[in-house]
């Protein structure tokens, strides 16, 4: 299947901002799974690239002009291969991923729910779907800032919190797992596009889990980056000066490219 994929994040501040820093994980990696057709990456500052630890494409842009607003856009075509996902695409061994962050701590309600689930695949998408039937899908209800067990108890969140959840899930009963982010494609056009999901390290293999849309597939995902949890792989994080209170808004469209099946 062959992805179109439109991104525009727009940052607005009370006061113009200047000496702007922004990490930017806007590109797609070719895997086994997605081969990037075409991809563009626009910015109103300079940039750099890098490849940070978790192997992951960085764009590094900075802004010294003082600007009442940051534009960032990304737009491309994906090809979706359909291909299972690979044994060893990390730079370090999965074991790794079992190591616990601020935003996927456990507490003793969140123990006691993941001691429920055993290391395997079955047990996994048993998790997960009860996740999905615990954790009511609520923009607005959390904040970058929640953590898995805050998101839990709250008993609502958004993808971000569905996956932190299962991330501190895994790790708790010693399965590695790590966060992803990037694109899915959905025919419902009141589907969020830019998303988050789960791949968990079973057997020699990853596998994926999308809490959110209780698939153990990525059929229809594009992905951005991975890391140990939402810092790691945020499509976008910077530090500023000035400017006073932020406004963000993000816009993203993934439609299937004429012809594609």
């Amino acid at each position: 299947m062959r992805l179109t994929i439109q991104h525009e994040t727009r940052y607005t501040y009370e006061t113009p901002v200047q000496n702007s820093i922004q990490y930017i994980r806007l590109i797609p990696r070719n895997t086994p799974q997605q081969r990037v057709h075409d991809w563009h990456l626009h910015t109103p500052g300079e940039t750099s690239q890098m490849m940070d630890g978790f192997g992951n494409p960085v764009t590094i842009m900075t802004l010294h002009d003082a600007v009442p607003e940051i534009v960032l856009r990304a737009e491309g075509v994906v090809d979706l291969t359909g291909k299972p996902l690979t044994r060893d695409d990390s730079p370090f061994p999965p074991q790794v991923f079992l190591r616990h962050t601020t935003l996927t701590e456990t507490d003793e309600a969140l123990k006691d729910f993941a001691s429920q689930y055993s290391a395997n695949k079955r047990s996994l998408v048993r998790l997960m779907k009860h996740l999905r039937e615990h954790i009511t899908f609520m923009p607005g209800a959390t904040t970058v800032t929640h953590s898995a067990s805050e998101a839990f108890n709250l008993g609502a969140g958004v993808c971000q919190d569905h996956t932190h959840i299962f991330l501190a899930c895994c790790r708790h009963i010693g399965v590695p797992a790590r966060y992803v982010s990037g694109y899915i494609h959905s025919a419902n056009d009141d589907h969020v596009a830019t998303h988050a999901w789960a791949e968990a390290w079973i057997g020699s293999n990853w596998h994926t889990f999308d809490v959110v849309n209780t698939l153990n597939v990525a059929e229809s995902h594009i992905k951005l980056a991975v890391g140990l949890d939402y810092l790691d792989a945020a499509p976008v994080r910077g530090v500023r000066s000035g400017g006073g209170t932020e406004h963000m808004q993000t816009t993203a469209w993934v439609t299937k490219a004429t012809g594609s099946q």
